[in-house]
């Protein structure tokens, strides 16, 4: 097998057409003709199927797509394996799961600290899903690592990151609540919850939940920057990372930031990792970094 086929053949079994194989693969079309019959006489099957107009994948091809992930990973792994890891001159790229609340917190502080240090590498930051949550620790393999609050998974390599508060926000104007509104009448509005499964309730939902206390959700996200603006105006309420609520109220005057309706223990997020980049020189030296840059998050912001 040619291992530079790998990358053609996942993109040929995800587009299933090979005009849009070549866009993306940025080759002509008779090239990618070419690879994807190659591939066929390698595998001694059809892989794309043609049903009238359209082309669909053959049960082996089915499976290919399924396992071609983590087989590229692995193939990456392998031929960058390097017994050394030199910052200064390295152009590698580290690929991080985070919400957007935690890409801006993690990454306000490590950007610059890498900058001097390694001002080749790159940082990628996916927005994480409730599959890969759901699916840890193999959904570990294809990343450097998630950045997830304590809670989600158990028995897997991490380094603390961030402690932050949870509190509520609510508009300035709502015409329901007073300047000190009671748990009855913040649950008696209709609330902004960042769930959209079951691996996606975050800690402080999670503690409404086992405390009983059943807020009517009116709009659900998964983005915590988008809250504030659904806020605004509204008769809505939301818990909040007190950093990203701070933000929040200190951009306008038409926010403010009230107690939860009950007590809330502070979010603790960590970056974990799968054990199997244990020893790789490369994210052991970045793991090192991320927990230096890092270590001024473990205080919580003071609250105002």
């Amino acid at each position: 097998m040619d291992l530079n086929l790998l990358l053609p053949l996942r993109v040929l079994l995800e587009e299933r057409n090979v005009s849009a194989a070549a866009i993306r693969l940025n080759v002509s079309q008779p090239t990618a003709s070419t690879f994807l019959a190659k591939l066929r006489r390698y595998f001694d099957d059809p892989l794309l199927v043609r049903e009238g107009n359209i082309y669909t994948l053959s049960p082996l091809a089915m499976r290919l797509k399924e396992e071609l992930p983590t087989a590229l990973r692995s193939v990456e792994q392998i031929m960058g394996a390097q017994s050394e890891f030199t910052p200064s001159t390295s152009d590698h790229e580290f690929t991080i799961l985070a919400t957007d609340y935690a890409s801006w917190r993690v990454g306000t502080q490590l950007l610059p600290w890498l900058d001097s240090l390694a001002p080749g590498i790159r940082i990628r930051f996916d927005h994480v899903l409730p599959s890969h949550v759901d699916g840890a620790p193999d959904s570990l393999k294809d990343v450097d690592g998630m950045l997830l609050p304590h809670g989600y998974l158990a028995q897997q390599p991490h380094v603390d990151v961030l402690l932050d508060e949870w509190t509520c926000l609510i508009a300035s104007d709502n015409p329901h609540l007073g300047e000190r509104p009671s748990p009855e009448e913040l649950l008696a509005m209709p609330w902004i919850m960042t769930i959209s499964g079951r691996g996606a309730f975050t800690p402080a939902a999670r503690q409404l939940q086992i405390a009983g206390v059943d807020p009517v959700v009116s709009t659900i996200t998964p983005n915590f920057f988008v809250i504030p603006s659904l806020i605004e105006g509204s008769n809505r309420a939301a818990l909040m990372p007190m950093a990203l609520a701070q933000r929040a109220v200190q951009t306008t005057n038409r926010l403010r930031i009230v107690d939860p309706p009950i007590p809330l223990t502070a979010l603790s997020e960590a970056f974990w990792w799968h054990r199997d980049r244990e020893h790789e020189p490369a994210h052991r030296w970045f793991r090192q970094q991320l927990e230096l840059a890092c270590a001024p998050l473990l205080k919580p912001p003071p609250q105002e």
